[in-house]
């Protein structure tokens, strides 16, 4: 399984936007699309960045993972959501994104 973190920094002004759609459009389109959402986090020290992190519901590997997020974009639902969302601008400045794979508590140490 691969696991996604994605941090998003919220373009100043407007985070309670970023996060009412989040909860209101991209979770329930996340589900629909077999992204399970594990967790989401404010990043320590920083009243600025979010993160969210997702989960691939199935064993996709690395590329599927990219291919996955490439199509979700491209989804007429998600176009709409970003449209009707961000017609004063783009709710984030940045996004950084990490693809993990766990590892066995064995091999830690």
């Amino acid at each position: 399984m691969i696991y996604e973190l994605r941090h998003y920094a919220p373009t100043a002004g407007i985070k309670d936007r970023m996060r009412e759609r989040f909860a209101r459009d991209s979770l329930p389109l996340f589900k629909k699309r077999g992204i399970a959402l594990i967790d989401s986090y404010r990043l320590l020290g920083s009243h600025r960045k979010a993160a969210k992190s997702g989960m691939w519901s199935s064993g996709r590997m690395r590329r599927a993972a990219k291919t996955g997020w490439e199509q979700f974009v491209r989804t007429p639902e998600w176009k709409e959501i970003a449209a009707r969302t961000e017609n004063d601008g783009q709710l984030s400045t940045s996004r950084a994104i990490v693809l993990q794979r766990p590892i066995s508590s064995k091999h830690v140490g």
